[in-house]
């Protein structure tokens, strides 16, 4: 009696042949995203974009633009909860006052938006 042998859940496989350059470039892409190779390979033959990891330099970046922006928007907060004119008092200009507000509040969202870039 022969058997049938099913071949129900297996992946079909598509042999590609390298360059040792191309090989050695596909490796180190793979390694920079975190993903093996093949699974590097299988995402972007689908289209996908895989990104590299944060190295630990842009990690120590993104942490200090945090901070720095939490700083910002402590002393915005601050500001905006003393009467008018003290704040005058603090910047002895008005002009520079709203210029300096206004400047903030720029720098606030910008460092929002890039905040968000890493996140994508």
């Amino acid at each position: 009696m022969e058997q049938k042998l099913e071949h129900k859940g297996r992946n079909p496989r598509i042999t590609v042949c390298y360059t040792p350059e191309e090989n050695e470039r596909i490796v180190s892409m793979a390694e920079a995203c975190g993903l093996k190779k093949s699974q590097y390979i299988h995402d972007t033959s689908l289209g996908y974009e895989p990104k590299a990891l944060m190295t630990d330099k842009e990690a120590d970046a993104l942490i200090s633009l945090k901070a720095a922006r939490g700083e910002l928007v402590l002393i915005k907060n601050a500001l905006h909860g003393t009467p008018q004119e003290q704040r005058k008092k603090y910047f002895r200009n008005e002009q520079f006052m709203k210029q300096w507000m206004e400047g903030v509040n720029s720098l606030i969202r910008r460092m929002a938006e890039i905040e968000g870039m890493f996140k994508r």
